[in-house]
């Protein structure tokens, strides 16, 4: 029994450390990468400050009637809709640090560095209050890059780390895990599949759990339940019916009970693969492009049940190479290389219901009968209110 256990204890050890691989560590003096520190207290406050160019865009969140766009690691940019004619930037909601952000009830749940914030976004001025939770949002503290593999182990003590030089380590602590297989992209190593927040709930994963908080207090999120997430590496999370969570990880899909996260089934024909979008018990899949899994010019639809330990394809129409797609009513718009794709699934089978080609679209959001895309210079608005399948050009907003 005692040996059964010593079994037991190792296994979880290498588990967790990812040491115990096939691989034998370097000795002596090993090229590697050191943490870059930083002190400054400007990096833990969260500014709005006044409009700026857009320089590294990114995803595109809709909150009444603004649009908030990603500045890809220092913040949002935050745009008027109210006359959706002539959009105008109104700020710039400047948060060091961030990477994955969630709206719910007026209120922007967002990451600065290791702290969950939450901002209310009818009162953002430059004297704003946040709401933080400290130390909530725990990433894998390691390099990312061709041949990264070893590293200085991470002193908290010493700041935040806002960086990584290339050096040389003396037998060297810490070494990145092996990835889980050789086709998985550089971005695997990050356990950074975002926020969920709906009715009154927020869900997080970081590098070793899934939660679930109360929204009950829109600034003061508690939490009400975490499962511990060892060994696995979550790649996206979203709503199945508004009660139940999806949680995909690198081989699978499972599905959760939305309050308790226990898991009620497995769906091995979904991956992190595939981006999927979800209406009540059908979902809809479009390829990863990311993911180097190998391009797939389908749209694809199924059905989930909690018998099967695998999703029922539907139906599949080819759709060109997607980037993004979101599901309003009875129709899918798609971006696209080549712009958008309407898809009518009132039907059992898909309908490819028309096209709009224009610049690479690659981020694409709605909110009510307006739709908003992203391309590399600027951001769309299209009303889908009179044609669904043909939308109308409302403005074009330049970075």
């Amino acid at each position: 029994m005692t040996r059964l256990l010593q079994t037991y204890v190792l296994f979880t050890v290498c588990s967790l450390l990812a040491a115990c691989d096939d691989e034998p560590w370097e000795r002596g003096m090993v090229d590697g990468y050191a943490p870059i520190y930083s002190t400054d207290a400007s990096l833990k406050q969260v500014r709005f400050q006044p409009p700026r160019k857009t320089v590294n865009g990114g995803k595109l969140f809709t909150a009444g009637t603004n649009v908030l766009q990603e500045e890809i690691d220092s913040g949002l940019h935050v745009i008027s809709y109210q006359d959706p004619a002539h959009p105008v930037k109104t700020g710039f909601l400047r948060v060091p640090g961030f990477q994955v952000a969630a709206i719910e009830g007026g209120y922007l749940y967002v990451n600065n560095y290791d702290d969950l914030i939450s901002i209310p976004l009818k009162a953002l001025s430059a004297d704003m209050n946040v709401g933080r939770l400290v130390g909530v949002w725990k990433q894998l503290d390691y390099p990312i890059g061709p041949n990264a593999d070893y590293f200085e182990c991470v002193d908290p003590s010493k700041g935040i780390v806002v960086g990584w030089r290339k050096t040389k380590i003396n037998n060297p602590q810490c070494r990145r895990p092996a990835k889980p297989d050789n086709n998985f992209p550089e971005e695997s190593y990050r356990s950074n599949p975002g926020l969920v927040a709906s009715k009154g709930k927020l869900y997080l994963v970081n590098k070793e759990s899934l939660a679930v908080y109360s929204l009950s207090v829109p600034d003061r999120p508690v939490i009400v339940k975490s499962e511990m997430l060892l060994g696995t590496k979550v790649d996206s999370i979203f709503l199945l019916n508004n009660s139940e969570l999806a949680v995909v990880y690198g081989s699978q899909l499972d599905r959760r009970d939305g309050v308790s996260l226990n898991r009620t089934t497995s769906y091995s024909n979904l991956s992190y693969c595939v981006k999927v979008r979800a209406k009540g018990d059908t979902v809809y899949t479009i390829s990863n492009q990311k993911s180097y899994c190998g391009p797939s010019p389908y749209l694809i639809k199924y059905r989930l049940r909690k018998d099967t330990t695998a999703a029922i394809e539907i139906d599949r129409l080819r759709v060109d190479m997607a980037n993004a797609f979101v599901i309003a009513g009875s129709y899918i718009y798609i971006a696209t290389e080549q712009g958008m794709v309407m898809v009518n699934i009132a039907g059992a089978a898909l309908e490819r219901a028309g096209d709009m080609t224009d610049d690479a679209y690659s981020s694409i959001v709605t909110n009510g009968n307006l739709l908003f895309v992203r391309s590399k210079q600027q951001i769309i608005c299209y009303s889908i209110v009179t044609s669904p399948a043909s939308p109308s050009l409302i403005s074009k907003l330049p970075y």
